[in-house]
């Protein structure tokens, strides 16, 4: 009895041990299988499309696509008691599988229309000026920056001569500086004035001119006052006798002095001298000096010239001789 009993024992050991054995086994089977289908669930969460070119997606379970005869649908995978089995078919090499052209047309027209979309949130569109392609509002914008406005000029001579004289020039760019100075006989040119009295000197163009007139300004010859012929008619006292010597002015308004214009300095004067310019002497303008002494005239002059002090016509005709001469 106990040898049957010690026989049983035995029998449910080796049983207990067998079963232990093979859940052991099925547990690691179910673990590997387990870790598989982790790896298959996060490389199909890293595809970007969802499926793979076998059919296979994971998308909160395992789920696949495969063609059968007659047409495509989704089969989920069979559920077995204790355990369940996948079919993985093998790898195919990369470059022996064909772009689906469904996918690169997609793709092409998603990223057609995203361009213009994205053009819309940047804001409206900017024109970009092409070289040598200009409008023709781009070119009369620069032709007005390159050519500035133009200014009308009137130089009136305001008893002078030419009358008047047109210069035109740009107005940001007016320079008197080239304008030709206008002559007066027995006056000196003293700048342009913006009214004929000569009261208010032009300094500038003012803003929005148009056409500019300006007007010449004179003077008397310094030291001297002289008539609208240029002679003389009479002298500054201190200011046209330096040192004892008169010297008439040498510019081509001073033309000639008249009698009695030396009349203030008489005393003064103890040596003149005569430029080239001097054309007219009256009879008698040089008499009545106590102290003069020596007569000179420049070279050149047409219608005088001077010898040991002695003035002469060019006819050899005496006209005015120091106070030392006696007719001899």
């Amino acid at each position: 009895m106990e040898a049957e009993a010690m026989d049983e024992i035995i029998r449910l050991s080796g049983c207990m041990w067998n079963a232990e054995e093979a859940a052991e086994k099925l547990c690691k089977v179910l673990a590997i299988l387990l870790f598989g289908a982790c790896l298959w669930g996060a490389a199909g969460y890293l595809d970007g499309s969802g499926a793979d070119e076998y059919g296979y997606s994971a998308a909160g379970s395992f789920v696949y696509s495969q063609a059968e005869e007659g047409g495509e649908g989704p089969l989920t995978l069979p559920k077995v008691s204790g355990s369940f089995f996948l079919s993985v078919p093998a790898p195919v090499p990369v470059s022996s599988i064909e772009p689906d052209k469904g996918i690169q047309e997609s793709a092409a027209d998603t990223a057609a229309q995203a361009v213009p979309a994205a053009a819309a949130e940047c804001g409206p569109a900017v024109s970009v000026p092409v070289e040598g392609v200009r409008t023709e509002d781009v070119l009369a914008e620069e032709q007005e920056e390159v050519l500035p406005a133009m200014l009308t000029i009137h130089l009136h001579g305001n008893g002078g001569s030419p009358a008047m004289v047109t210069v035109t020039e740009q107005a940001d760019a007016v320079s008197s500086g080239g304008w030709s100075v206008p002559q007066r006989p027995g006056k000196v040119f003293d700048g342009w004035y913006l009214d004929t009295a000569c009261t208010r000197p032009f300094e500038g163009v003012e803003a929005g001119t148009d056409i500019l007139e300006l007007y010449a300004g004179w003077r008397e010859l310094e030291g001297f006052v002289s008539d609208d012929e240029g002679h003389i008619l009479a002298c500054t006292s201190g200011l046209a006798v330096v040192d004892g010597l008169l010297a008439l002015p040498g510019i081509p308004a001073c033309t000639g002095i008249e009698a009695g214009a030396l009349a203030d300095v008489a005393d003064q004067i103890t040596e003149i001298y005569i430029p080239a310019n001097i054309r007219y002497i009256a009879p008698g303008a040089l008499d009545g000096l106590p102290n003069l002494m020596y007569i000179e005239v420049e070279a050149g002059n047409p219608d005088y010239y001077s010898e040991n002090g002695i003035l002469y016509t060019a006819g050899g005709e005496i006209v005015g001789c120091p106070v030392w001469y006696t007719g001899e």
